[in-house]
Order: C-alpha cells, then sequence, then structure tokens
C-alpha cells in the first residue's frame, strides 16, 4: 500500500510538468507507470508508442517478480531446517545438515502428488504444472488476446481485463487439474 500511495503521489509531476525528465522516467518506471503514464498521455505530451514501451516493461516486471516471488515462496515452504538466507532460496540449496530435514542426506525432494495403482499401492508420480509450460503460456496468450479483443469490442478496459484475467485463472486451474488427476478421485485407505 505504501508503494501505491508513493506512486499516486509521484504521478502528480507528470500533470504540473509531463514533458519533464521526472515524469518521463516516472512514466516508464515500472512500479508507478501505471499511474504516470495516463496523466501524461492526458497532457498529450506523450508519443503513440511511449505507453507501450512502458506496458511492456511493466508486463516484463510483473513476470520476473512473479518468478521471483514463487521460486521463494516455493523454496520457503518446502524448506525444513534452519533459517534459509535469500542467496540459499535463490540458488535452491539450501545446505540441510544433520537433522535439518530429518535425514541428514542434502535437500529433500517436493513433494508430489500420489496415485493408486491397481494393486492398491501408492505411487508417487512426475506430474507437475512446471512441465507444462508450453501450454500454460500459450493458454495465458489466447488469454490476453482475448482480454485485448473483448477490451477494443466493449471500449471498456476493465471489462476487457476482467475476462482475460478470468480466461487464464480458468485455464491454468483447468492445466493443474488436468496434469494431477488423471481420473476420479481415489478414496484414501
Amino acid at each position: 500500500m505504501v508503494v501505491m500511495a508513493v506512486a499516486y503521489f509521484a504521478s502528480f509531476v507528470t500533470v504540473g510538468k509531463p514533458d519533464s525528465t521526472a515524469a518521463k522516467a516516472l512514466s516508464y518506471f515500472p512500479l508507478t507507470a501505471p499511474m504516470a503514464m495516463p496523466g501524461r498521455i492526458a497532457m498529450g505530451a506523450a508519443a503513440w508508442w511511449e505507453p507501450v514501451v512502458a506496458a511492456v516493461l511493466t508486463l516484463a516486471a510483473i513476470a520476473g517478480l512473479v518468478v521471483l516471488a514463487g521460486r521463494v515462496y516455493t523454496r520457503a515452504i518446502l524448506h525444513t531446517g534452519p533459517a534459509l538466507s535469500l542467496r540459499d532460496v535463490w540458488r535452491g540449496s539450501a545446505a540441510s545438515g544433520p537433522g535439518a530435514s530429518g535425514a541428514g542426506t542434502g535437500e529433500a525432494e517436493p513433494p508430489q502428488p500420489a496415485d493408486v495403482t491397481a494393486g492398491g499401492k501408492t505411487t508417487v508420480t512426475g506430474s507437475d504444472p512446471a512441465r507444462h509450460r508450453w501450454l500454460i503460456t500459450v493458454l495465458t496468450a489466447v488469454g490476453v488476446v482475448a482480454g485485448v479483443t473483448i477490451a477494443i469490442l466493449t471500449a471498456d478496459v476493465i471489462i476487457g481485463v476482467a475476462a482475460g484475467a478470468g480466461f487464464i485463472a480458468v485455464a491454468n486451474q483447468m492445466v493443474r487439474l488436468w496434469t494431477r488427476h488423471t481420473g476420479p478421485p481415489v478414496a484414501h485407505r
């Protein structure tokens, strides 16, 4: 919330002096671009390509932050033992000494979904949405295209963003369901 408040107040620089270097920098910086660039556009100080560059930079920053947050969250949640440093989280090579993970043999594998075979034995499968990156990437691109198309057809950006985000969320959930559960739910014994 503090970052949003700072970005909001910083965007007022773009209204007062939309051609200044500070206003241009704020309108390209990913944290302030969503609030600063519309001010420059409204004042007529932005060329047609500037909002496109700002949007690409913002989307790239979002993608990078999602990867970083996912890596930190996954490694921190699945970690047992002593506290992790950010360097260990990023590398994925957290030092697990004896007693850190219970076995003392190193870093434990992340848990995998279990399936029951015909003999009633539980086996671990290797099915993971991370292995289906291309499918998720293609479905995300379809969602973005659908959102932009709907925004253009309805002349309402909010409806387009909601439709695109809804499609992406449903598509990613379906990929997770398809890749983890190949059959009906299995009763536990």
